[in-house]
């Protein structure tokens, strides 16, 4: 029997962490499988465990919970490897607390990694805002990708990989616990496809991510913006050095700064006759700056606190 272990690592949305149990419990299992969940409660104390509880009481497959007092997202993710070696996966599958899958996501991930001879998946997520969006802002469109086409690197929110990733007696990968500022899990992909992961691209297995409108008010783009870049740049000093990823960042950085500029003061006056249009604008131009002074502020060891605050209910 082939062994999936699902796992999901939450901070404080009990009421997400609901509903995205509520939709794993309901996944449809490849032939001669058993799917378990793995639930990595990142908090000093078990919030979540009743939620965990309650719905256990609800189906006949297995919810292994467990309490991850180091805060931080590379503690929480990690501890779920651990537990998901412990339980004997032979895959094991990563997703958000706020996100919601449908009963074939696991399978179709599954049958492409079978079909491509993938050790990765990766999967685009849909995002739903709750509550009325900003006028300016657009939802996340991810690249039409074809089911196959093989990447270099994935985050964790939509993703099965074979457990010989994670084993001892296999390559023994492990989140980088000093990227507590974000893009651990990229940078964990990455080290995956130089020692010789396959990761493709599955546009069948798609995701839901529930999108609270507080997180697109502008001082949280601005904040995401800074974190993503900042991380982004903390991975290439830990890779290549400080210098040489400082070098590696400053065509990036200076495009960055010049047509940020640019935009935004186009967006400027184009707001005066088309508002929206010129919001869109001028935010996009000041979110092209944040970016390069993220990464400005990430080559030199800085890192964003993005993560103490937490979204969503």
């Amino acid at each position: 029997m082939t062994e999936f272990v699902v796992a999901v690592c939450t901070a404080q949305r009990p009421e997400m962490l609901r509903r995205c149990l509520e939709s794993l419990v309901h996944l449809t299992a490849p032939s001669d499988a058993r799917i378990r969940i793995v639930v990595i409660e990142n908090a000093l104390t078990p919030d979540s465990a009743e939620i965990v509880s309650a719905i256990q009481q609800q189906t006949p497959i297995e919810i292994h919970y467990r309490l991850e007092q180091r805060l931080g997202i590379p503690f929480a993710r990690n501890a779920a490897l651990d537990l998901a070696n412990a339980l004997g996966a032979d895959w094991i599958a990563l997703i958000d607390d706020d996100e919601y899958a449908e009963p074939d996501w696991l399978i179709k991930l599954y049958e492409a990694c079978v079909t491509f001879e993938a050790d990765v998946a990766n999967g685009p997520v849909e995002q739903i805002c709750v509550g009325e969006p900003p006028d300016w802002w657009t939802p996340r469109v991810r690249p039409c990708r074809p089911t196959g086409k093989i990447l270099r690197g994935a985050p964790t929110n939509n993703i099965l990989m074979r457990a010989h990733l994670v084993r001892k007696d296999g390559l023994a990968l492990r989140f980088d616990e000093r990227l507590l500022g974000g893009s651990e899990d990229v940078e964990f992909f990455r080290r995956a496809t130089r020692n010789g992961a396959k990761i493709i691209w599955v546009a069948e297995a798609r995701l839901r991510e529930e999108l609270p409108a507080s997180r697109l008010s502008v001082k949280k783009r601005i904040s995401r913006t800074y974190m993503v870049a900042t991380s982004q740049a903390q991975v290439l000093r830990i890779q290549q050095g400080a210098v040489r990823g400082f070098l590696t960042l400053l065509p990036k950085i200076s495009r960055g700064l010049v047509l940020g500029s640019l935009v935004l003061l186009c967006g400027a006056i184009v707001w005066i006759i088309l508002p929206t249009a010129g919001k869109a604008l001028f935010y996009g131009g000041a979110l092209r700056i944040v970016k390069a002074a993220g990464q400005i502020l990430g080559g030199f060891g800085f890192y964003s606190a993005y993560y103490r605050s937490i979204d969503g209910r």
